[in-house]
């Protein structure tokens, strides 16, 4: 934990690394809860940013590299792109994703002209049509947690819209890793302690069939995860769910934040994006040199593997086209 401290003792910022093994028995720093954080800059006062930075850099006097992905792109151009530019270290930048926002204090005034905007006549039409059915299988209500006890009793209920849905066949699940469910169980409300965090659950004749969660901050909302029971699919129960969330985020004022992952449905929603940063840092040594290597060749191979399959999957489409 690099931490900053006032005269006084105050804690002005901190920033949270976990030891990992690297090249020929070195050692590394990565973010802490790295396979799950949608953002890795660190948590700090505008005053005490640039003694944090200055903290990381000491550190790698006893490891080999750092590595922090997934940073903003104010955070990046800020501070870490200048401290880049001038420091002796071996460095690997790149951009490898983007997040998406929707700003309720643009052009249009009201939530439902912004989403005709969005959406277009076609596509509004079409979630309407989505939504009429839906409510003729039954009753549909949205049940929403925000207090530490609504949130740990709504958690299991999450459990059952989470294991029929197209994210946990994919393995891309919240609870699909080991270990994370009961991460998230604990996790969950004390962030609502906080008032840090809402989770919904949309209902069909009080079976859950898609939930969300959503994290908050002064302003600000950011959409953690989103996942609806794949047996309702033909409905969108999930873009239903999302949409209902967005209107509230909206009349609230907050600033929507989809945060790193590129989906359509994300592209379509916002008002503007922003390239999400990634950053190497590697002590000069031999060592670092062969590890900055290793790691160009692996990107390299993992783009040639995914142009590949993105090659194949074209040629699969196409052929089944010219199939009828």
């Amino acid at each position: 934990m690099i931490l900053v401290r006032t005269e006084q003792g105050r804690l002005d910022g901190f920033w949270p690394f976990v030891e990992r093994p690297g090249l020929l028995g070195s050692k590394g720093l990565w973010p802490f809860v790295y396979d799950e954080a949608n953002y890795f800059d660190p948590i700090s006062t505008d005053e005490a940013v640039g003694v944090l930075v200055e903290g990381l850099k000491s550190q790698l006097k006893g490891f080999l590299f750092c590595w922090i992905p997934l940073m903003r792109n104010s955070f990046w151009e800020k501070i870490l792109e200048p401290e880049t530019k001038r420091s002796s270290f071996l460095t690997l930048e790149r951009s490898p994703r983007k997040t998406t926002f929707v700003d309720p204090s643009g052009d249009e005034p009201e939530f439902d002209s912004f989403l005709d905007k969005q959406l277009g006549a076609k596509s509004r039409k079409s979630l309407r049509y989505d939504r009429k059915k839906l409510m003729e299988q039954g009753n549909l209500s949205v049940e929403t947690a925000m207090s530490f006890e609504e949130v740990r009793s709504i958690m299991p209920t999450t459990c059952m819209v989470e294991v029929r849905s197209w994210k946990s066949k994919e393995g891309a699940g919240l609870y699909s890793i080991r270990g994370k469910r009961g991460f998230f169980f604990e996790l969950f409300p004390e962030l609502a302690r906080l008032g840090g965090v809402r989770i919904s659950v949309m209902r069909l004749n009080e079976q859950p069939i898609a939930w969300q969660v959503d994290l908050l901050d002064d302003g600000y909302l950011g959409l953690h995860h989103l996942a609806f029971d794949q047996a309702f699919g033909k409905y969108s129960p999930g873009k239903q769910l999302l949409l209902e969330n967005l209107k509230w985020a909206w009349e609230e004022g907050r600033l929507i934040d989809f945060l790193p992952g590129n989906f359509d449905y994300k592209d379509k929603l916002s008002t503007r994006s922003e390239p999400v940063r990634e950053l190497h840092w590697f002590k000069k040594s031999f060592r670092g040199y062969l590890a900055v290597k290793l790691i160009k060749w692996n990107m390299r191979v993992q783009k040639k593997i995914r142009d590949k399959a993105k090659g194949v999957d074209s040629a699969d489409h196409a052929r089944k086209a010219q199939e009828g």
